[in-house]
């Protein structure tokens, strides 16, 4: 979403002291340029070749690290940023592109802790605060802290009218939140300014949970139509074609999202879950344990990961990770009733009894609150 904060620096001023041989300052001198005329495999092997004879050059390190991660390189890049950081610790320019770099790998968690400290150090006035607040936003919505974006965005919202990236983020995590009606109040401020596909995304999720299938779907094909590369359209696309018993259509449009975002947790989730349902439990496997690398915590794909280990025959670590969710969310009606089923597999009958108990009066309790809401309507 955001550029890498530019961090390409001219050292010699930085270096001069400690490089007093010339052919460690011509190879430094080659480096930064080759850095900036784009040629980044001869500048990652000089700046190499650089830091062989001089280590403790934090920046020239740093700037090995920027080379790395635009050519790919993100866990090389970390590397280098982390040592470049040992060095000079209350460098926020290092740190910021230590976090990008594992935004890029998709370690959203430690990127969240990296780019805290530097908000956390940086002045309201910054010229990178503002662009820096959008990433750390984006990066608590894909975590799922959605509180965290409200509390993130609330105070500056004023500020920056019209701007649709901030207006996107916020009224995302407001509906994912269930606070509709603050969310349409940026949708319709998103709609004044113009047919964007962010403003049809924000009406796609109004009428997906509002249970209006048809015209979710007429919203996101339409937001997809004016932006054919958001990954966030073709998961929710994905999950409205599995609720419509189209399996196919569903597996296209969340592997679709996965091209364009590797990480969108939403897709990896529900693409593991289809493929599971479906019999492909080593593909599922591989999507359900990066959705959970993304949201270790999330009830859901926690479920879904202790339903495969149960279709891969392994009762016992399925157990263990229900009992573990139902310690979390004991509410969980769905995680009782799934216990209750491995207890008798493993023949822990006492227990499942226990669980098919919990869950049969759990639903009983669901269904009486359910007529009492309809009688009070028809009132």
């Amino acid at each position: 979403m955001l550029r890498r904060l530019s961090f390409l620096i001219l050292l010699m001023t930085v270096v001069i002291a400690a490089a007093q041989d010339d052919s460690a300052m011509q190879l430094l001198r080659q480096a930064v340029e080759f850095q900036k005329s784009g040629h980044l495999a001869e500048a990652i092997n000089d700046y190499r070749a650089f830091l062989k004879v001089h280590p403790e050059a934090a920046a020239v390190r740093s700037n090995l690290g920027a080379a790395l991660a635009d050519e790919g390189q993100y866990s090389e890049a970390v590397k280098e940023y982390t040592l470049a950081l040992n060095s000079d610790p209350s460098n926020d320019g290092i740190r910021f592109n230590l976090g990008l770099a594992w935004y890029k790998m998709g370690d959203v968690a430690k990127a969240i802790q990296e780019f805290e400290a530097v908000y956390a150090a940086q002045a309201d006035n910054d010229p990178n605060h503002y662009r820096l607040t959008l990433l750390l936003a984006e990066c608590y919505l894909r975590e799922g802290k959605n509180d965290h974006v409200i509390s993130l965005l609330r105070p500056v919202e004023a500020s920056q009218p019209n701007n649709h990236a901030l207006e996107y983020l916020l009224g995302t995590a407001l509906l994912h939140e269930g606070k509709t009606k603050q969310g349409a109040l940026l949708i319709r401020r998103l709609l004044s300014s113009g047919d964007t596909a962010e403003a049809h995304m924000l009406m796609a999720y109004t009428r997906y949970q509002a249970h209006d299938k048809a015209g979710a779907i007429a919203e996101v094909n339409r937001a997809i139509e004016l932006n054919p590369n958001l990954p966030e359209a073709y998961s929710l696309r994905g999950r409205l074609a599995y609720l419509e018993s189209n399996p196919k259509g569903a597996e296209a449009a969340f592997r679709k999202a996965l091209a364009l975002d590797p990480n969108d947790f939403d897709a990896l989730l529900w693409l593991g879950t289809l493929l599971r349902q479906e019999g492909h439990l080593q593909e599922s496997e591989k999507n359900l344990l990066h959705a959970l690398q993304l949201q270790p915590g999330e009830i859901r794909v926690r479920f879904q990961f202790a339903q495969l280990c149960a279709d891969q025959g392994d009762y016992k670590r399925a157990a263990v990770l229900l009992e573990a969710l139902i310690k979390d969310q004991p509410e969980y009606t769905e995680a009782h009733r799934s216990l209750a089923t491995i207890y008798f597999r493993l023949g822990r009958t006492a227990d499942g009894r226990r669980e098919k108990k919990i869950a049969q009066e759990m639903d009983a309790a669901i269904r009486k609150r359910n007529e009492a809401q309809g009688r009070s309507l028809t009132k």
